[in-house]
Formats: C-alpha cells, sequence, structure tokens
C-alpha cells in the first residue's frame, strides 16, 4: 500500500496544521476509522448482526510553555474541524491563564513519516455477510454438540468480532504516521447445568479476521472442547481446602498476573500511587523478583492488541520492565518518561479519536531463561501431561501434591499495596498418586511474593491469552501470557482457596 490510510483527508488535515500555525499553537491531529462486523449466536439463533463504519478526529493542542488541551468531532467537515480547534484553543488559553501543569517534551519528539500496514490472509469483505452468519452459527452448534448427554444440554454463546481500526497522527514539526490494527476473534461461554448447580467454562481465538474461522477452526473448537469438558466435570466437583501450595499456573493466568498486578503498576502516569514508584520515580534497578523472572511488553504484528505506533505518532517499542527480576523500564508515554525517570518508550494508547492517550500495555508476558520442554502445542496438554512433567523436573514428590490453576477468570488488584485477588476457571491437584479436579478457588496474595516465588517454566512461550483493558474510561485490545505454564514454590504471602 503506497498511499497513507485516510488519505482522501489529507486536504482537511493539511488545513488544520495551517490553521494551527496561524493561531501559534503545535498540534497532534489523530483520524480514525473503525470499520466492524460482530455476529452473536446463542443456543443456535442468531441474537444480533451488526456492521458499523466511525470516524472522527481529535486534536490536541499545546502551546510554547507546554500548556495543553484537547479537542474532538465526529463530522469530518471544514466547518467542524474548524470549531474543534477552536474550543481547544479557548481550552489551552484558560489552561495557560489558570497557570496549569506544563509539558514540553513534544518538542523534543523527532519528526517522521511512515505507513504500516499488517499482512492479513483476508479482507475485511472477503466473507459476505450471510456466510459469516452461517459459519458462527455452525460454530455455536458444534460447541452445543459437546454436551456429555443429551438430557443435559450445554448452553452456549458465540460471539464473533472483526474490524478495520486505521489510524493517522500528523503533528506540527512534519509527522504524518499512518498505520493499521487489524482485529478478529471468536469466543465460546459454554455454560453446564445439574441438579441446580452451574459452571461456564470459555475459550478464545484471536488473529487478524477471518481465519479464525476459516484456517483454524480446528483449533477454536478444541479449546471450546475444553472449556466444555471441564465446565461439565466441574458439577460434581469438590471444594479444595485454603493454603499456600506449590502452585502450577497456565499461561491466562500468568498473563493475568503480569498485566493486573504488574504491568498496571509500571505504567507512568499512577506512579505515586504504585507499589513500583517512589514519590513519582521509577524504582529501577531494584530486585522484587526471582532472578530467572524476565517482564516484556512489546507489539507484535498479527496479534490482538498490536500497536506499532502510539497515539503521539512514535514508535511504540519494547519495554523490558524487569529483567533477572530487577525493575528495567516503566510503561511511559511522552509526556510522563521524564518525571517517572525513565527512557521514553511512548506507550501512548488511545481507544478512540476522542480519547486522550495514556500509558497503556500491549502484549504482556513473563519469561524465564530456560523452561522445561514440552512436546506439542498448549491444547494438547492435560493435567496428566502437566503432572508427568512435574514429576520428571523432580517438582513432584510424595505428601506434596501441586495446585494448577486453570484459566483466567478476572480479579482485582490494589497497585499502591501490591495486593491481588484472581479467579481461576478451575484447580486441579496433581500428586504422586493421580490427577483430580476441585472447584475454581481464589488466588491472591502480594505481587512481589508471586514473583519471587516462580521457580520454572514449561513449554515454548504461548502469547495469545486475549482480553481487554479498562482504564480511564476506554477499553483497548490487551493480550500476553507467558510459558505453556508457570511453577511456583509455596509463599506466606500467596494463598489459594479462602473467603
Amino acid at each position: 500500500m503506497t498511499q497513507p490510510l485516510l488519505y482522501e483527508h489529507s486536504d482537511l488535515l493539511r488545513h488544520l496544521l495551517d490553521s494551527a500555525e496561524q493561531q501559534h499553537v503545535y498540534i497532534i491531529a489523530r483520524l480514525q476509522r473503525v470499520e466492524s462486523r460482530g455476529i452473536t449466536v446463542a443456543n443456535g439463533k442468531t441474537e444480533g448482526v451488526a456492521t458499523t463504519l466511525s470516524q472522527g478526529i481529535g486534536m490536541h493542542v499545546f502551546d510554547k510553555a507546554g500548556h495543553t488541551a484537547f479537542a474532538a468531532t465526529d463530522q469530518l467537515t471544514k466547518q467542524n474541524v474548524e470549531g474543534a480547534l477552536r474550543a481547544a484553543i479557548a481550552g489551552l488559553r484558560a489552561a495557560a491563564s489558570a497557570q496549569l501543569e506544563r509539558n514540553q517534551a513534544i518538542f523534543d519528539a523527532p519528526p517522521i513519516t511512515t505507513v504500516e500496514v499488517p499482512a492479513t490472509p483476508y479482507s475485511f469483505d472477503a466473507l459476505p455477510l450471510n456466510e459469516l452468519q452461517e459459519r458462527v452459527e455452525a460454530i455455536n452448534r458444534e460447541v452445543m454438540a459437546f454436551a456429555a448427554s443429551a438430557d443435559r444440554p450445554l448452553k452456549v454463546r458465540t460471539p464473533f468480532h472483526i474490524d478495520r481500526e486505521e489510524w493517522r497522527i500528523v503533528r506540527s514539526d512534519g509527522t504524518d504516521v499512518s498505520f493499521m490494527l487489524p482485529h478478529g476473534y471468536c469466543y465460546n461461554a459454554v455454560t453446564a447445568q445439574q441438579d441446580g448447580k452451574t459452571h461456564t467454562g470459555s475459550s478464545a481465538l484471536s488473529r487478524t479476521g477471518y481465519e479464525v474461522l476459516l484456517d483454524e477452526r480446528e483449533l477454536l473448537l478444541q479449546r471450546a472442547q475444553k472449556a466444555a469438558d471441564t465446565a461439565q466435570a466441574l458439577l460434581q466437583a469438590p471444594r479444595y481446602p485454603a493454603g499456600n501450595y506449590p502452585i502450577v499456573m497456565d499461561y491466562a493466568m500468568a498473563k493475568g498476573l503480569a498485566h493486573e498486578a504488574f504491568g498496571h503498576a509500571a505504567e507512568t502516569d499512577g506512579l505515586r500511587s504504585s507499589i513500583l514508584g517512589s514519590d513519582g520515580k521509577f524504582r529501577v534497578g531494584e530486585r522484587l523478583a526471582a532472578p530467572i523472572v524476565t517482564i516484556v511488553d512489546e507489539p507484535f504484528a498479527g496479534d490482538h492488541a498490536y500497536q506499532p505506533y502510539s497515539a503521539n505518532g512514535l514508535p511504540r517499542t519494547a519495554a523490558t520492565i524487569m529483567r533477572g527480576g530487577v525493575l528495567q523500564d516503566a510503561l511511559a508515554d511522552l509526556f510522563s518518561a521524564k518525571t517517572a525517570g525513565t527512557r521514553v518508550i511512548d506507550a501512548a494508547r488511545a481507544q478512540s479519536y476522542g480519547s486522550v492517550p495514556v500509558p497503556r500495555m500491549t502484549n504482556i508476558r513473563i519469561e524465564l531463561p530456560e523452561a522445561y520442554p514440552m512436546s506439542g502445542r498448549f491444547e494438547d496438554q492435560t493435567p496428566e501431561t502437566l503432572r508427568a512433567a512435574l514429576r520428571n523436573a523432580g517438582l513432584l514428590q510424595p505428601g506434596r501434591p501441586v495446585v494448577y490453576l486453570a484459566g483466567y477468570k478476572g480479579g482485582q488488584v490494589s497497585p499502591a499495596q501490591g495486593d491481588f485477588v484472581f479467579n481461576c476457571g478451575a484447580l486441579w491437584e496433581l500428586s504422586v498418586e493421580g490427577v483430580k479436579l476441585y472447584q475454581p478457588a481464589i488466588f491472591s496474595g502480594q505481587t512481589r511474593a508471586a514473583l519471587q516465588a516462580i521457580a520454572a517454566g514449561f513449554g515454548p512461550l504461548q502469547l495469545d491469552a486475549m482480553g481487554f483493558c479498562g482504564k480511564a474510561g476506554q477499553s483497548v485490545p490487551s493480550s500476553g501470557g507467558s510459558h505453556f505454564f508457570l511453577y511456583l514454590e509455596p509463599s506466606p504471602a500467596v494463598l489459594v482457596g479462602g473467603a
């Protein structure tokens, strides 16, 4: 693709830049267009079909002293854009008059001109809408057929979503950055019921678009089969006693730990109330985890959370938040890096043209220098294969069972204290004697203690645990993971179970 994305608005952007110059203000203009399709099927019937197209422009304006203001409009006409610019400049004058906080970092940003369009195997309109609906309905019916018996049918909800999110960011210094973020995912929520008991399992697969239904349909169904089998088995499972145990978690739970309990704490707009900050500075050089632990956040082409450039029009570079257990990089944007005492990776992301960018994660992972090998894909692993791997590594001993936390179902974190409370999808006891399934349990404790307890990994990195991250009233795609499994030694500050 040789033309910049959204190139049809080049004259409008040029007019906006000229107008800002005439008013003696510096501007970052963010033009966004999102075309999407969504289909949701529940229990064999289509609940809804939606196709949307939205676009608009947001503008950050700055005076020479570094005061700033923001305005946006979804009407891409010269008259409406000029009106939004006037509103932004009025806000800028008010900020200067009130002597609000100033930041001149934008004036040190290097200019850049580039277009980034990742490869996608299918165009947005590769499937007619009626065929797309048929394929999602077929997936839903197949997952319903995973019911163990006809008299206990499964309830299955299957949403599919695809979009093409285009951005064009221009600045007064001549920067003109265009990029596309292609998203596609299919999700299956599977509910099993019996004798008044209910359990819901879920699975998801994310790629750039229709490949989740066309090229990787088997993988999508394999994940759904596991979710269905576990949900049905949990109907008869007992509860596990609360306590401090050796723990092994899958990559989805590890992503939750990295993202919620650590990644947010490393975002530089919140360091004054973060365990990773001291007087607003990132605690670079401090050891907070086991020497084998490295935590990295970086965008990958084709990933659910891919973003090659920031909302400020700068390259989004990799952040090694922790290397060998020692803090290294904060998730800093252009405007907060200096205050935080860390380098700029420009982690600024925005949900839409109308959102003010804030530091955010993309794909965050926990990785170890070495991991015990496991053959096959993650989906081929079972509690039995994991038990065998632990035993071969000498980590499964008589009278010392290991608790396996499978799946991540959300939770809460206090960035200031470092306390976390997470929920898993299922709990398995792995012992020398065998494998036993139990009800899902709470995984809670202190972030630092959990990271210090990490002692081993199993399998290669698996980084497609997808989700959506909410912050500052915005929601953006997130993803990440770890090795197939992480093993944690028992810690008095890390608990499984309890109220």
